[in-house]
């Protein structure tokens, strides 16, 4: 948990936005040689719908292509409508693995810029948004005071998006300390000359 300002845990009643990709098609391992075949694959998608049951609506929309990172004015224009009139919106975002992967090194620590654009958009129109992050590694967060909570959730196995949605609705304790630094500016960093 980076940070919360009382949003979470979410009430699982209302409506709820689900937005981004990688609540479908989550980011959940590493690339290159780390690859494994997966016994079963845990959506948050899935999890939050059987979490809230019939007390809440989840509404879902991509907002962007999981594997690229990349997205439409369409799919942003979607994923600002599902939002719309939502008691929360849970945006989750991150490096896809053209980003990053073990075969070779990032020259910055920008996500992609759709994924930026989604988070300014919704906070803007938003007031109760939580990011969820799927990464492998730090990022830049220029935007780190406008979300209501950020969670990092890394890259969590088969098995991550319904730890997520655990999280997200309280029943478990986002626990964890971080081992390195997350920059709001890249600039700020030793190593940025």
């Amino acid at each position: 948990l980076l940070t919360n300002d009382g949003t979470l845990p979410l009430a699982p009643t209302g409506r709820i936005a689900l937005i981004g990709a990688f609540a479908e098609s989550p980011r959940h391992q590493g690339g290159g040689s780390s690859l494994v075949q997966s016994t079963r694959m845990d959506t948050a998608l899935a999890a939050m719908r059987e979490r809230v049951g019939d007390a809440a609506e989840v509404v879902y929309a991509p907002g962007y292509d999981a594997a690229t990172g990349a997205a439409t004015d369409a799919q942003i224009r979607e994923a600002l409508e599902a939002a719309d009139g939502a008691d929360a919106v849970v945006l989750m975002v991150g490096l896809p693995t053209s980003f990053e992967s073990e075969g070779y090194d990032r020259d910055h620590l920008d996500i992609p810029a759709s994924h930026t654009r989604l988070i300014q958009a919704l906070t803007a129109r938003h007031d109760k948004v939580v990011v969820t992050l799927s990464n492998g590694a730090p990022i830049e967060m220029p935007w780190a005071d406008a979300p209501n909570a950020i969670v990092e959730s890394y890259l969590g196995g088969q098995a991550a998006g319904g730890a997520v949605v655990d999280v997200l609705f309280g029943d478990a304790e986002p626990g964890g300390r971080l081992a390195e630094s997350f920059p709001v500016s890249v600039g700020d960093l030793p190593s940025s000359h």
